[in-house]
């Protein structure tokens, strides 16, 4: 049988980042002869499988991907893999081909043509979707396949559906056809059309015959960017947009489809985006076959079809017909503001209604493992890194408080990791936080939370349902944990700056794959502990506000020391008390340096569309930078009492003044400027009247001119972080449908 590990991919290195490793490949023997008639001399076909195919080979399951998907379906898909989900390694074979006529490893127009030695690119032949399924129904059949109990799809993945249920009516049990149409629209077929033109008018298309090493990646862009506007709703893009100003001439909407639009141009190819929506618009289960509706009456086997309420691409009407001539169908609606792509986001939601339609299906209790937990309520499941001055307090309040939140909200909060940098204690049906410490101090001494190692916790992370990974650290290097957590479909709470401040492209990569997986990730606590900061500047920009300046004073350590400086104790001596009441960070010097203030302006500033990173702030130390070069607490406290003098002097100097003393940061949005350190205020001024740890924040904005918006508390506390981390908790639990009583 011809299979082969390894592709021949001479041209698409960007796209080799999309073609998971255990990626296998099929090459049947002889040509491929197409519906249109042509013939492919040479066919690959890319594909993964999950679980075992039983002896019998009738425990398949297959997965058909949408327009620019891949064969990976646990990284687009996560939360539908695992027991009680839809798709089950555990019972099932699960099978996930990608499609003729993609780029990510299957034959299609970026491939070699082997009759010229190069890519096919516009000469490729015309494909239809039938073609697909045939394509697959081969691979099932050389994989030893003799029963499939369920195909399974979204959009383009749904009319593959159709046709295996045509295709193959003996072997197919039952069909999940997800927000998709039994033939292609006039509406959708003037899409695609509008998209082929957006790229055939960039001159680098050059009638298809284009250079693969300069494509056309403004047309492909675009065409992006048009297709993006059809994939979520109007009540999707006002609520997550609406008019608000990325900058002085840039909407925030404007900003999401370029970037949209650059993703795309990095991981696809031009011709095959042609390709694959002509073969959408050939999509037609009636075509050659006769009647429609007599058509969908032939198609027999029990059937979930999909619809959602704001889907303006395959609107709710075409699933309806659908349903209404299929005679075993039955029809489930999806409710989201978030268009077509919910049956991307709600996940959870879609893995339950699939999972108990199978279920009847199939012949098999309906009570599923990862229903509810055995406390009762819909179980969100955190891991915990980090169980210092954060992390303690946190597991007590969630102790406390989950009587509370179960009796009143319906919800279980059990934590079923905790970790530090020597190992991690783990159980999928909860720790005892009772004697979490115990835990912790017995497990392995695994040493930090690191990649590749982590894996495999978070593997079981992943497996139970609301998973959440809560990073209470000052790990730098926890960056490759976040991105592997989000590509298993795990939501990330952080109160840890430094992945949030790391540099520019880093944050990108994790921006990217938050977005690919369609999770929560709040950190809400990095800049203000229980202060609302970002919330509050993020709710500004969503109602149309622009917002311009920042003013703030994020440290509350350093508040601490100027409040108790001006008192008269000396600074040496107001370290110390602040290190031992949890106020600084785990090196005191970040605190002192500015370095903790500078990384909080960063995350700040970028969630107002800036693009900095934090050696581009203009900082200036609150103590000189000879003092701060201590190697060890002991230097460092020796190097303190040499300034208690010099310190003093100087806040008494600025008193003498009519003024205080105060650490602040500006952020100057339009001109893209920050600025940290030191600064004598007069007593008018508001940062003159914060006491001990208070920090606050002082937004002007274009509808707040004359009186900024001012959010003020206190800026720092281990218990005040970790009430607001367990209120990021319950934003990710809001999101996943969990009666909260808390939205956003």
């Amino acid at each position: 049988m011809p299979f082969a590990e390894k592709p021949p991919d001479p041209l698409a290195p960007a796209r080799a980042a999309f073609i998971a490793p255990e990626t296998r490949f099929y090459v049947p023997t002889g040509p491929f002869l197409l519906e249109s008639g042509a013939r492919l001399e040479r066919l690959q076909v890319a594909f993964r499988t999950w679980g075992r195919l039983s002896p019998a080979g009738d425990n398949a399951v297959v997965v058909c991907h949408a327009f620019t998907g891949s064969a990976d379906a646990d990284r687009w898909w996560t939360r539908m893999f695992g027991p009680g989900r839809a798709l089950d390694p555990e019972r099932d074979f699960v099978l996930c081909a990608n499609i003729l006529g993609s780029c990510y490893g299957t034959t299609g127009p970026a491939s070699i043509d082997p009759a010229t030695g190069n890519p096919y690119l516009g000469t490729f032949p015309a494909i239809t979707v039938r073609d697909m399924v045939r394509v697959q129904g081969e691979l099932a059949r050389a994989l030893g396949i003799r029963r499939i109990r369920s195909v399974i799809g979204g959009s383009l993945g749904g009319m593959q559906v159709l046709e295996w249920a045509l295709l193959f009516p003996d072997l197919v049990q039952s069909i999940v056809p997800i927000a998709n149409s039994a033939r292609h629209s006039a509406w959708a077929i003037g899409l695609s059309e509008a998209q082929r033109q957006a790229i055939a008018a960039d001159p680098r298309w050059a009638g298809g015959r284009y250079d693969p090493a300069d494509p056309p990646t403004a047309g492909l862009a675009a065409a992006r960017m048009m297709a993006m506007c059809t994939y979520r709703g109007f009540e999707s893009f006002e609520e997550r947009y609406g008019r608000r100003s990325q900058s002085a001439d840039l909407f925030a909407m404007e900003s999401y489809l370029r970037y949209q639009g650059q993703q795309l141009v990095d991981r696809f190819d031009p011709a095959t985006y042609f390709a694959l929506t002509r073969a959408m618009d050939t999509h037609d289960v009636a075509r050659g076959r006769g009647d429609f509706e007599a058509v969908l009456r032939g198609i027999r086997q029990p059937a979930l079809v999909v619809t959602i309420d704001t889907d303006v691409l395959y609107v709710p009407e075409e699933q309806r017909v659908m349903a209404r001539h299929m005679p075993g169908a039955r029809l489930e609606r999806l409710e989201s503001p978030h268009g077509h792509d919910a049956f991307l986001i709600h996940v959870d939601e879609l893995s339950a209604m699939v999972a108990d339609f199978r279920d009847r299906v199939e012949g098999r209790s309906t009570t599923r493992p990862a229903a509810r937990p055995a406390t009762g309520g819909q179980g969100v499941n955190l891991l915990v890194l980090g169980k210092g001055k954060v992390g303690a307090p946190l597991l007590d309040q969630v102790r406390e408080q989950a009587p509370s939140l179960s009796s009143d909200y319906d919800i279980a909060l059990r934590v079923v990791g905790v970790g530090d940098r020597h190992g991690l204690a783990f159980d999928e049906h909860g720790l005892d936080l009772s004697r979490w410490r115990e835990d912790v101090a017995g497990a392995p001494p695994t040493g930090p939370f690191r990649m590749p190692g982590a894996a495999e916790v978070l593997d079981r992370l992943a497996r139970l349902p609301g998973a959440v990974l809560v990073d209470l650290t000052a790990d730098p290097a926890l960056i490759p944990v976040y991105a592997e957590a989000f590509r298993r479909g795990i939501h990330v709470v952080g109160a840890n700056k430094l992945p949030l401040a790391a540099p520019t492209a880093d944050r990108d990569r994790l921006s990217v794959a938050r977005r690919q997986a369609h999770v929560h990730f709040h950190y809400e606590t990095s800049v203000g502990a229980s202060l609302p900061l970002l919330g509050t500047l993020r709710n500004l920009v969503r109602t149309g506000d622009r917002v311009l300046t920042v003013e703030g004073s994020l440290s509350g350590t350093a508040g601490f020391l100027l409040a108790e400086a001006e008192k008269g104790t000396p600074l040496s001596l107001a370290l110390r008390w602040a290190r031992e009441l949890g106020y600084t960070e785990e090196d005191p010097r970040d605190d002192l340096s500015g370095l903790d203030s500078a990384r909080k302006a960063v995350i700040l500033a970028r969630e107002l569309g800036m693009r900095l990173d934090v050696a581009d702030v203009a900082l200036e130390p609150l103590l000189p930078r000879e003092a701060l070069a201590a190697t060890s607490p002991a230097d460092l406290v020796e190097a303190l009492r040499r300034l208690d003098r010099p310190f003093a002097e100087r806040v008494l100097g600025a008193r003498g003044r009519g003024k205080v003393l105060r650490f602040l940061v500006h952020v100057d949005v339009d001109g893209g400027r920050v600025r940290v350190g030191p600064e004598e205020v007069g007593p008018d001024h508001r940062a003159a009247r914060l006491r001990d740890v208070e920090a606050y924040v002082a937004a002007t904005t274009l509808r707040r001119s004359g009186s900024p918006l001012v959010v003020q508390g206190a800026g720092v506390g281990g218990a005040l972080t970790a009430g607001g981390v367990i209120t990021d908790v319950l934003r990710v639990a809001s999101s996943l449908g969990v009666r909260t009583g808390w939205s956003g």
